[in-house]
């Protein structure tokens, strides 16, 4: 293997999850790992994903723009410990990450090194690359559970903001797709995807995403807001208005019951047109069931979504994930074109 002055390739294979993908698709990127070496020109701290400016040098001694999208936003990188106040311009860095084949001078970052030795890993599913100091990754995307609010002392019940308990704390997903969905996804521009230019999607993929939601006791309503995009969803509780009077709308109307601690909450008259970022069509005739399950002691909300459409699914798709009452605050990602 050749080693570049400033630019040199891993050739290895990524193995990242494609649930890291939560806003739009990969699929433009590289599977193999190149590294950059280069000065941080310019920091983008903003969602739904921060990202850098490097000023490489190549062989022939010329210097290269290059911009470094990473994994995740502000809000999850916080959780992770990579904070803002390590990315200094001016230093030099080396970055690690995948190339586009159809963007030049682009890359989906996964790691960062400092000068002070210091890595930040940019992928809630990766582990460090180069250093024995690190922030971010795998290790630190699981939430402390000894930071758990005494939610039964509180008792707010499900009124409250639910924090992800990690990357794969009660995930599971089978999306059961037909041939046609599969053939849109291969086919899909993942530069054309409406969520990359920042438009905000409508149900029910705000529920996928491996972020925070906060629900909001409105008396015959309750209120949910949800960090992707800062969605504001509306459950009824009272059933006084019947679904079907109600106009399509992207974000459906939403119909809500108890089952003991258990919200129950039915979606229908939606017509958004995309299920995922990648071009999967869906039809209004799409229908979701979720399930609230509140633990004994309030301190844990397991989330289940069934969702049902033909054209899209080949059975019932479900979906869940689990979240824990931590006491932090709702933060909500308010999209910048990147």
């Amino acid at each position: 293997m050749r080693l570049h002055t400033r630019v040199f390739v891993c050739l290895f294979a990524a193995l990242i999850s494609a649930a890291a993908s939560a806003h739009h698709s990969r699929s433009e990127f590289a599977s193999e790992i190149t590294e950059l070496r280069g000065t941080l020109t310019k920091v983008f701290w903003r969602n739904p994903h921060a990202g850098l400016d490097i000023t490489v040098v190549n062989d022939a001694g010329e210097e290269e723009a290059w911009r470094v999208e990473t994994f995740g936003s502000p809000n999850l990188f916080g959780r992770m410990g990579v904070e803002r106040e390590y990315f200094k311009v001016g230093e030099e860095v080396v970055v690690a990450g995948r190339v586009s084949d159809r963007r030049a001078g682009y890359m989906l970052g996964t790691n960062v090194l400092f000068e002070s030795g210091l890595e930040a890993i940019l992928n809630a599913t990766m582990d460090p690359k180069w250093s024995d100091t690190y922030v971010g990754g795998a290790e630190f995307s699981d939430r402390d559970l000894s930071t758990l609010v005494d939610a039964a002392a509180e008792n707010k019940g499900i009124y409250r903001n639910w924090s992800i308990a990690g990357r794969a704390i009660g995930v599971s997903r089978n999306y059961p797709y037909t041939e046609e969905a599969r053939a849109a996804q291969r086919a899909a521009d993942p530069l054309k995807s409406p969520i990359i230019r920042c438009e905000t999607p409508g149900m029910p993929m705000p529920m996928l995403q491996p972020l925070s939601f906060e629900f909001v006791d409105g008396g015959s309503t309750a209120r949910l807001n949800v960090e992707y995009f800062g969605i504001v969803r509306t459950i009824h509780l009272d059933g006084a208005v019947d679904p079907e009077t109600v106009p399509y709308s992207p974000l459906g109307h939403s119909v809500g019951r108890w089952e003991g601690s258990t919200l129950v909450v039915e979606t229908s008259r939606i017509n958004y047109p995309y299920f995922n970022g990648s071009a999967v069509l869906q039809s209004e005739d799409v229908h979701t069931v979720e399930r609230f399950e509140l633990s004994d002691d309030q301190t844990r909300l397991d989330f289940h979504m069934t969702i049902t459409d033909p054209s899209v699914f080949t059975a019932p798709a479900t979906a869940s994930r689990t979240f824990i009452a931590l006491g932090e605050p709702f933060i909500p990602l308010d999209c910048t074109l990147f």
